[in-house]
């Protein structure tokens, strides 16, 4: 998106569109403004796979175990940390949850593309689960979400979810009008429903449109003037997070990020440079510190040069005089390391591994020691 001060019909926002500037502007500044590609991070992948996995089970019949293996191949593995276990658990439970609301009267409907043209612009949705129960005048919309805490479930997002549904049914809705939020993480009590009114739909609608409407007649090219977040807890499931904290390095992203071929060229020159930079500032540090022998200080420990420990070198045939004498086995004894081989030297009582053991010399490295002041 650029940025734009007549409005434009064609536009369609989503609610998580619209939700991104209501939460942060910088957020929108970044994806929308400057079309950066999103980052991905541990939670959005978690996220996605999840959702392609539960979509599999539900529309195709496969079993959680393969949906998962095959949504993490999908989606470019699991993420670090995560585990196939974790995510097949979190499938089957949300599974048998949504089983408890269906039964032979009920129609199941998922993955439901909504899109409503308004006064603003567009906007859509994507209902997870819709179930339609005309014997008992009900119908249910889910959504799953995957993190480790639980909210409400009188959110914007469902309550616009429920009133994109509405219109797509020309203002004709059952009598009991439910949506539900399922956290597959945590225990079936952590799951939180909403009855849904005309006012609570409407609300959600007008918000909806407030938020086009300052997207719309926004005009502004530097990042300062989009409002930044008094919530920092937001700040922790934002792709953007790095990218803001850090902001631009010689008008490139901080967070390595590229959002196109030349950006991706120019990163990649920048980095070429700053490695020769980093490497001559090594040097140069290197022979500060020699020529004045002393360790240079820094925050969390010091840059110095610490010599390795002299390590035993001793031929094979002594080696084997040895195994013979002593009931040992030679190919257990080749195999030692310099750790092993010292405390056998210096557990030898004869001294003849000592008298024919021959000593590496020490070396000097320049690096970084860590926990010093």
């Amino acid at each position: 998106m650029t940025t734009a001060t007549t409005k434009t019909k064609d536009k369609v926002y989503s609610y998580s569109r619209l939700n991104t500037f209501e939460g942060c502007q910088r957020q929108f500044y970044h994806k929308y403004v400057e079309g950066r590609p999103i980052p991905g991070n541990l939670p959005m992948q978690v996220g996605k796979i999840f959702h392609l996995a539960i979509e599999m089970v539900i529309s195709e019949g496969y079993s959680p175990e393969e949906a998962v293996l095959y949504a993490s191949y999908a989606e470019g593995g699991l993420p670090e940390g995560e585990r196939d276990q974790q995510i097949i658990k979190m499938v089957k439970k949300a599974y048998r949850r949504l089983k408890q609301f269906q039964n032979e009267h009920t129609d199941m409907i998922s993955e439901l593309h909504l899109k409503l043209e308004t006064e603003e612009g567009y906007i859509q949705g994507y209902l997870d689960i819709v179930l339609d129960n005309p014997m008992m005048d009900e119908l249910l919309i889910m959504d799953f979400k995957t993190s480790w805490q639980s909210y409400a479930a009188d959110t914007k997002q469902l309550a616009l979810y429920a009133y994109l549904f509405r219109e797509m049914r020309n203002g004709f809705i059952p009598n009991t009008f439910k949506g539900r939020l399922i956290f597959p993480r945590l225990s079936e009590k952590d799951d939180s429903e909403v009855v849904f009114t005309d006012e609570l739909l409407d609300e959600a609608y007008l918000w909806s449109q407030d938020m086009i409407r300052q997207i719309e007649n926004k005009d502004a090219s530097s990042i300062d003037e989009w409002k930044m977040t008094s919530d920092r807890v937001k700040c922790q499931y934002c792709s953007f997070a790095s990218l803001c904290s850090g902001g631009m390095v010689d008008n490139l992203p901080s967070d390595g990020t590229p959002k196109d071929d030349e950006e991706a060229s120019r990163i990649g020159e920048y980095i070429i440079m700053q490695e020769q930079s980093i490497k001559n500032m090594k040097d140069g540090l290197k022979k500060y510190a020699k020529d004045n022998k002393k360790a240079i200080p820094v925050n969390g420990g010091s840059w110095e040069h610490v010599k390795s420990e002299p390590n035993p070198k001793i031929d094979f045939l002594t080696l084997q005089e040895f195994a013979k004498e002593h009931d040992l086995d030679i190919d257990d004894l080749i195999k030692y390391d310099n750790k092993k081989l010292k405390k056998l030297i210096d557990g030898d009582e004869s001294g003849k591994l000592k008298n024919k053991v021959e000593w590496t010399k020490p070396r000097s490295t320049f690096k970084f020691v860590g926990g010093k002041k």
